[in-house]
């Protein structure tokens, strides 16, 4: 029989062993670089990001910090939220934003003709055109997407819910700064964030009228580096045009002109990726767009992390 004394001495001995093994696991861990990712504007092209998140996921490469602008940071938000890539690719090829298409005195239904081209019907509220008349600040409402994304995320905090530290950018339309959003709702903040001028009204939020993060900070890289990321791995959808019969299309003007004149700011935020994954490609694109199309963009987003992976795993394993 082992004396008591023996099976203590045993006992340790293992753990000592145990710890000695886990030892340069621990260690690898601790000096594992910390990586931020930077998700930039560009609409329904931002079906891309599911994409990138995606593949760096099946790639082993864990995300530190998110940084999102427009539609960045809508993605971003609900992956720092601790939603499965799955469950976001399942609620971003679900959700019908023709159900946001909302203002007063006019309403709006998205339809197609026999070849299948988007077209909108609308109608007037003449009544209230004469008795209440107003111009409409946008085409859609952040605030509809703000209370579902409430619906979806329970409520969520910046300061209680988030597994993975997040920041949004948004653009104060009467001071033309930089707003960066990382306390209260976090639906507020990407409400903010997406409101592209002209096509979503302006969104009020802690005294400020606020749109679109891109008219400052298309890919906030920068924002990503001052959470601290040692690593950035910015995400760029500007090189995605649409097809030349699409460019009628009153989304497409609207969208078009706002990707022209950020165009310049992109390429300055981009200076402070160490990576940068950015697809071209040419094809349609609108938040009206069927499952399978919005399918294609997310494989894209796959697919340039493959091309850029061993960069990107040089760069980790290099530091």
């Amino acid at each position: 029989m082992i004396k008591k004394n023996n099976l203590k001495y045993l006992f340790i001995i293992i753990l000592l062993l145990l710890a000695i093994i886990s030892f340069p696991v621990q260690l690898a861990a601790q000096n594992r670089p910390k990586i931020g990712l930077a998700l930039g504007v560009g609409g329904a092209r931002g079906y891309v990001h599911i994409g990138v998140i995606k593949a760096l996921e099946r790639e082993g490469i864990k995300i530190d910090y998110i940084a999102g602008s427009s539609v960045g940071s809508l993605i971003g938000s609900l992956y720092a939220l601790g939603f499965s890539i799955s469950e976001i690719e399942k609620v971003m090829l679900e959700e019908d934003f023709k159900d946001y298409i909302t203002f007063e005195n006019i309403s709006l239904k998205m339809e197609q003709d026999e070849n299948n081209r988007n077209f909108i019907n609308f109608a007037l509220n003449i009544k209230n055109i004469f008795s209440k008349p107003s111009l409409p600040m946008g085409l859609i409402s952040a605030i509809g997407i703000r209370d579902r994304l409430d619906d979806i995320t329970n409520w969520a905090h910046f300061e209680f819910d988030l597994k993975i530290p997040f920041k949004a950018v948004a653009t104060d339309l009467v001071t033309g700064e930089m707003v960066v959003l990382d306390e209260g709702k976090v639906s507020n903040a990407v409400a903010a964030s997406i409101s592209v001028p002209g096509m979503f009204a302006p969104f009020q939020y802690d005294g400020k009228i606020l749109v679109d993060g891109g008219m400052k900070n298309p890919v906030p890289a920068d924002i990503a580096r001052q959470m601290g990321a040692d690593i950035v791995i910015a995400v760029n959808l500007w090189d995605i045009t649409e097809e030349p019969d699409n460019l009628m299309s009153i989304f497409y003007v609207a969208e078009r002109s706002i990707d022209i004149m950020v165009r310049d700011l992109t390429e300055r935020s981009l200076v402070h990726a160490d990576i940068v994954i950015q697809p071209t490609y040419q094809g349609k694109y609108s938040f009206f767009m069927d499952k399978e199309e919005r399918i294609n963009y997310i494989k894209l987003g796959e697919s340039e992390v493959q091309k850029k992976i061993t960069s990107i795993k040089e760069l980790i394993n290099n530091f």
